[in-house]
């Protein structure tokens, strides 16, 4: 059954929230406790699913694992997502001293493995992972100045590190599918700043290869305005384009193909984030009713929700679907 199928069969709007890590306040674990233990993550996709049910089952989102497990320094909140403090990866000669990490045996991704089977095994919903894709892991290896200046100027470094980045995002992808991840998702936010010329020249065949070479459900995210993009995200591999929250779906959804879905776009901010939970539920209609012609669409926030975010706000979201 193909993503569209399955959004289908439900003869209704579905739901695929992005949430964040507001898991964490129904349990009252640190971020790490999640990672660290199997039982935890789907205590957690449990107490997710009882809050906020919704079409798909979505752990802990873990999206920094890469730069964790090649050692690039991390800030690591109690409550929030892990984020990259330094960027060591300032030449070639430097990138060399890496290698493509094992999922099977390093770092934490055993453990994230042995957790997404244990999810995966106790609900029939499928399955949603985001992960941090290659252009966006290189940004935070090199640093994305280091990134834009050598698009043009040095663009061999940007090519390299690339394909280590690419190979990174690939072997990990294939080893959560195989834990019975049903639905992955690339996130590429750093891409949004660049030129179409430069993402098809960069980042479009990196992320054709990954989707090429995986048997999921495939979908892709990048944040900000993207209209310069669409044409090349249509035919990039990904069955779900997913889109933030300042692009017009009504609008785009005219010409967006009929084999592929439209995913989004809850503001998480100035809606999911500030609203009262009224307001939050009328918004949430309107943005149902707008696209209420169009099969291929999936309701989702237009990005991952803030840590913040009141319960009640999200329960809103739920109550505007029934």
């Amino acid at each position: 059954m193909s993503l569209l199928n399955y959004i289908n069969e439900k003869k209704r709007t579905c739901l695929l929230p992005f949430m964040g890590t507001n898991g964490l306040f129904l349990t009252g674990y640190t971020i790490y406790e999640v990672y660290n233990s199997p039982e935890k993550q789907l205590e957690i996709a449990k107490k997710m699913d009882e809050y906020f049910p919704s079409d798909f089952i979505y752990p802990m989102d873990d999206g920094n694992i890469f730069c964790e497990i090649l050692n690039i320094p991390m800030k690591t909140p109690d409550y929030d997502f892990p984020s990259v403090k330094e960027h060591p990866v300032k030449s070639l000669d430097i990138l060399k001293e890496y290698k493509v990490p094992d999922p099977y045996k390093d770092g934490r991704m055993p453990i994230n493995l042995k957790s997404l089977k244990l999810i995966s095994s106790n609900f029939k919903k499928p399955l949603f992972v985001s992960l941090q894709g290659p252009f966006t892991l290189a940004c935070q290896m090199a640093g994305i100045s280091r990134i834009a200046k050598s698009l043009i100027k040095e663009p061999d470094f940007v090519e390299k590190i690339l394909e280590f980045t690419t190979e990174v995002v690939l072997n990990y992808a294939k080893a959560i599918e195989g834990q019975g991840v049903k639905y992955i998702s690339i996130a590429e936010p750093s891409s949004g700043m660049i030129s179409p010329k430069a993402f098809s020249k960069f980042i479009y065949s990196k992320l054709k290869y990954i989707y090429d070479n995986l048997n999921c459900w495939k979908g892709i995210h990048i944040c900000g305005k993207t209209y310069h993009l669409v044409d090349q995200l249509i035919t990039i591999g990904a069955e779900g384009i997913s889109f933030d929250q300042i692009m017009d779906l009504s609008e785009l959804a005219k010409s967006f193909p009929k084999d592929k879905v439209i995913v989004g776009n809850i503001d998480p901010i100035q809606v999911l984030k500030a609203m009262r939970p009224q307001r939050v539920e009328q918004e949430t209609k309107k943005l149902i009713n707008s696209m209420k012609s169009y099969d291929n669409f999936l309701l989702a926030f237009g990005c991952t929700c803030l840590n913040d975010t009141p319960v009640e706000n999200i329960k809103a979201v739920i109550s505007a679907l029934k």
